[in-house]
């Protein structure tokens, strides 16, 4: 399972005062507290491990078919590995752990989280409107498939998560939206897809 989060940085900075009494108590593990603490960057940190623990909610939510339901501190982020440009962490959520890797930049922060490493998932991250991030997720799977981009239609089921449908038929459900103010973002695996999509 797949999930994904984008973090416009100048938004986030504007809109949300971590520092503000009790927010991180709220939010973060008293070792995640740690790790943003003792950073040079706390401001990089407390964005890197939000979006580790709303990508991992998100693949969390299509695995078990959960209702939407984000309680921060059931998450528990740890870091593999950091550079200036690219962090990877674990997620555990209820025994449950997921691989992230995040692209940071001075603009935004996107993080990917999959269940099973090295799944094969494309990210695309660009700086518009959500319809035109679901616009080339649905060129590039018809591509794929070698279908029409007309023949699938966006939509969502009981617990509001995205899937493509063809035919009135769930088509393929092995992808991540996100979106944060200049920024959209999709993750998308198509590895060994043939065998799982739902043919019609």
């Amino acid at each position: 399972m797949i999930g994904n989060d984008v973090i416009d940085l100048e938004l986030a900075g504007s809109q949300s005062n971590w520092r503000r009494k009790g927010f991180l108590q709220k939010v973060f593990s008293p070792a995640e507290q740690e790790i943003i603490t003792t950073s040079t960057d706390e401001d990089k940190l407390v964005w890197l491990l939000w979006s580790m623990k709303e990508a991992a909610y998100k693949a969390h939510q299509r695995e078990f078919q959960l209702p939407r339901r984000l309680n921060w501190l059931m998450q528990e982020c740890s870091i593999l590995e950091m550079t200036s440009g690219n962090a990877t962490g674990t997620i555990e959520i209820e025994g449950h752990l997921y691989s992230s890797s995040s692209e940071i930049t001075s603009e935004y922060i996107h993080t990917s989280v999959e269940k099973i490493p090295a799944s094969g998932f494309k990210n695309v991250i660009l700086e518009g409107s959500s319809s035109a991030v679901k616009k080339l997720l649905i060129t590039k799977v018809a591509e794929h498939f070698d279908v029409e981009p007309h023949e699938l239609q966006l939509k969502k089921d009981a617990q509001g998560m995205p899937f493509l449908s063809r035919k009135e038929c769930i088509f393929l459900d092995r992808f991540s939206f996100s979106g944060h103010g200049r920024f959209s973002a999709y993750s998308l695996s198509l590895i060994n897809c043939e065998t799982s999509v739902k043919q019609s």
